[in-house]
């Protein structure tokens, strides 16, 4: 009869013969880990004061990293397979081998020695090592990640307004042209310039331009929603990328931006800032560089009409 028939056949009978030995711990468990049969040597090593019975195995045996105890189950025709663990009560190391029986496990457990410990620990220590060096590298890894991103950041942001730069304006602005163009979207481009600006710059000083740019930044970026792209397209001049939007909506967007920029009292109780603005509406036959130019004309067209209004691009 093969080894696995007496452990599939004759499970007491092997738990009994097993049980003569001073040096093994041998133990059965159910499907789910619960004790049901123990020998002498596993009640003198346990200390036990009444029975073991019911007891769940991992209250027993631990594994050597703080996890969750799973068997390593050998198959008795193939070479059987140890696993180390440990005794909770002492911390002693035990060889373990665990085979499947009826609707359980027999588990047979010889003592590691003194050198075993010694690797074992060896190895944990090792292991220990390891895992300190692994969340090192993770912590710096996150932490280039996080630099890269602030990097890239700042390589894309306007210092003064916080928008974007025109550098990736126009990354992006050819990503969504193509986009637009490919599949018969809206997409509406509006071209803002501050009236005066040299004035203002003149008569209150830079840091006060400075000021009424950021608040103009601030104000832009207040009203764009998330797939909107408002950046610094040089100077006073900024512009607002506009997707799924139409001439009208953009108007709209202008209307609301001039309004707060009128209130915001940044000057003087008596003297404002206005802005001008050009808008235009993709329609057939545009280029990425003709959407652009027909704001720009636009712009030029709200200046000449005296300011502090926007023209919509024919």
């Amino acid at each position: 009869m093969r080894m696995i028939e007496i452990v599939e056949n004759y499970p007491a009978f092997l738990a009994r013969f097993l049980s003569l030995t001073r040096t093994c711990l041998v133990l059965m468990t159910d499907e789910n880990y619960t004790l049901t049969f123990y020998n002498e040597t596993f009640w003198q090593e346990m200390h036990l004061l009444q029975g073991a019975d019911g007891m769940h195995l991992g209250s027993i045996l631990c594994p050597l990293e703080e996890e969750e105890l799973s068997l390593t189950v050998s198959n008795p025709e193939q070479k059987l397979v140890p696993q180390i663990l440990r005794l909770c009560s002492t911390d002693a190391l035990y060889r373990c081998y665990c085979c499947k029986i009826d609707d359980g496990y027999l588990i047979i457990a010889d003592k590691a020695g003194s050198r075993d410990n010694e690797v074992l620990d060896n190895m944990s220590h090792l292991s220990n090592e390891l895992s300190e060096l692994s969340r090192e590298l993770s912590k710096k890894n996150r932490d280039l990640q996080q630099a890269n991103e602030k990097i890239t950041q700042l390589a894309r942001t306007d210092y003064l307004t916080g928008l974007s730069n025109r550098s990736y304006f126009q990354e992006r602005w050819k990503e969504i042209f193509s986009l637009t163009k490919r599949h018969g979207l809206e997409l509406s481009v509006l071209l803002a310039d501050l009236d005066h600006f040299k004035r203002i710059n003149d008569s209150y000083g830079h840091d006060i331009g400075d000021k009424v740019l950021q608040t103009f930044g601030s104000i832009l970026a207040s009203e764009c929603r998330t797939e909107d792209l408002a950046a610094r397209y040089g100077g006073e001049e900024l512009i607002i990328m506009l997707p799924k939007t139409s001439a009208s909506g953009a108007t709209a967007l202008y209307d609301r931006v001039r309004n707060q920029l009128l209130n915001s009292n940044i000057l003087s109780d008596s003297d404002y800032v206005t802005v001008s603005a050009g808008i235009a509406e993709y329609k057939a036959g545009d280029t990425e560089e003709l959407l652009l130019k027909r704001a720009d004309d636009a712009l030029y067209q709200a200046k000449d009409k005296g300011r502090d209004r926007c023209v919509v691009s024919a």
